[in-house]
């Protein structure tokens, strides 16, 4: 069993894949959104009530029919003492450090996985950006990875980040990412990169991110990394497939009941098993009458194969002066398609994410929007609707977590001897 340190874990996506039995074991998690924490500190309990056959409580929690406080209550206090709610910043390092050496007692540290905000590097809102490039502290909070790396040298590492980062530029001009390169060397590791799409692992998502492992140099690694993940690769459904078990229901109602089951293989596989019939969060925004009719007239014509723009729309709709930028931002989906990126700005609003069933007439829901970044339905989001939506779309696809959890144990496993 390898030890990690899963830092600015988000809700846990590229956590939720590490977990894939027993291989490997938490040191902690850290993460500055309370909300976020909260969702790890459930994912937890989940999995010490899973390991003890006992996940009655977490299911009646999760449909509110016990509290927080009586669910706690029959899981050891230790079970959510692994996560240290905190920024990594220069002023809380070292107590970071402290934390992870309580917890790592006389063991060694094996890996560190997790990627620090992206919202610096991203290509969207990078001119707005530039005006505050000089004090903006994301750019260089990589170099704490290098702190976790040089304190503790474990064998491995995992860096997630946008692709935005390979083509962005530091506050003198340079491109940061060669610079990125040649400190995780220095600090002694061997690093492969790739721009990967989750698309092709399974995951109904157009989503393309900037993955590199560090691997010690001292452990001669015989078969490339991404050799190895790219034997996972698997076809993914479109969204008709999988959402075809999710009940329609219209903007502002719910529903907690599956319409069926779900007859796609990676469905079954990696988000509803059979036998799980507890439909949570699958509870949709209310949208005041001129988004509803907005909405239209977007999947209309995407139904048609055209993407409507912002000034395309009849002018008794348009509500914003702006007509020169974002245009773009009522955007809906496809059944016969896998869903484009989602992300954080999703928490502000819907209108990017229409859904692509007409009769419906709204935007997706968070089980939704769940499945879509490939999180299985037992996995539950704390606490409000906005906050499970922010927490979804800044994760990582858990379904490609898994597979990168497993192909760095199949190249550790080849090391020369």
């Amino acid at each position: 069993m390898l030890n990690i340190v899963d830092v600015f874990s988000g809700a846990g996506g590229l956590t939720e894949g590490f977990r894939y039995k027993d291989y490997y074991n938490f040191i902690c998690h850290i993460e500055m959104d309370k909300d976020a924490c909260s969702s790890l500190e459930l994912r937890n309990i989940y999995y010490y009530l899973k390991k003890e056959n006992n996940l009655s409580p977490y299911f009646e929690y999760i449909q509110g029919k016990i509290s927080r406080e009586a669910l706690c209550s029959v899981v050891p206090s230790n079970i959510t003492q692994d996560i240290f709610n905190e920024e990594i910043s220069k002023d809380t390092i070292h107590s970071i450090f402290d934390f992870i050496d309580e917890r790592l007692s006389d063991k060694n540290l094996d890996g560190i996985i997790g990627g620090p905000p992206c919202q610096a590097y991203s290509t969207v809102g990078r001119a707005k950006n530039k005006q505050k490039k000089s004090t903006d502290k994301r750019i260089y909070l990589y170099k704490h990875y290098l702190d976790f790396l040089q304190r503790y040298n474990p064998q491995f590492f995992v860096f997630e980040n946008v692709k935005g980062l390979l083509s962005f530029k530091d506050i003198d001009g340079e491109l940061l990412f060669p610079q990125i390169m040649a400190d995780f060397n220095k600090c002694g590791y061997s690093v492969e990169y790739q721009v990967i799409n989750a698309n092709e692992y399974g995951i109904c998502q157009k989503r393309e991110r900037l993955v590199l492992v560090g691997v010690r140099n001292d452990l001669c690694i015989k078969k490339p990394f991404f050799s190895q993940l790219s034997l996972y690769k698997e076809k993914a459904p479109v969204l008709k497939d999988l959402l075809q078990d999710l009940p329609a229901i219209q903007a502002g109602g719910r529903s907690d009941k599956y319409q069926g089951e779900n007859t796609n293989e990676i469905v079954r596989k990696y988000i509803r098993k059979d036998g799980e019939y507890i439909l949570t969060q699958h509870s949709a925004r209310p949208h005041n009458r001129n988004d509803l009719e907005i909405y239209k007239v977007v999947l209309n014509a995407k139904l048609k194969g055209k993407m409507l723009k912002y000034i395309d729309l009849p002018q008794k709709l348009r509500t914003h002066s702006n007509l020169t930028s974002f245009l773009d931002r009522f955007k809906a989906l496809d059944y016969n398609s896998p869903s484009h990126t989602v992300v954080a700005h999703i928490c502000k609003d819907g209108h990017y994410y229409i859904h692509p069933d007409l009769k419906q007439n709204r935007s997706i829901t968070v089980r939704e929007a769940a499945r879509i970044q490939g999180f299985p339905d037992n996995f539950y989001f704390e606490h409000s609707r906005t906050a499970a939506f922010k927490q979804i779309g800044n994760a990582v696809p858990p379904i490609l977590s898994r597979k990168i959890a497993k192909a760095i144990l199949e190249i550790l496993g080849e090391r020369e001897k």
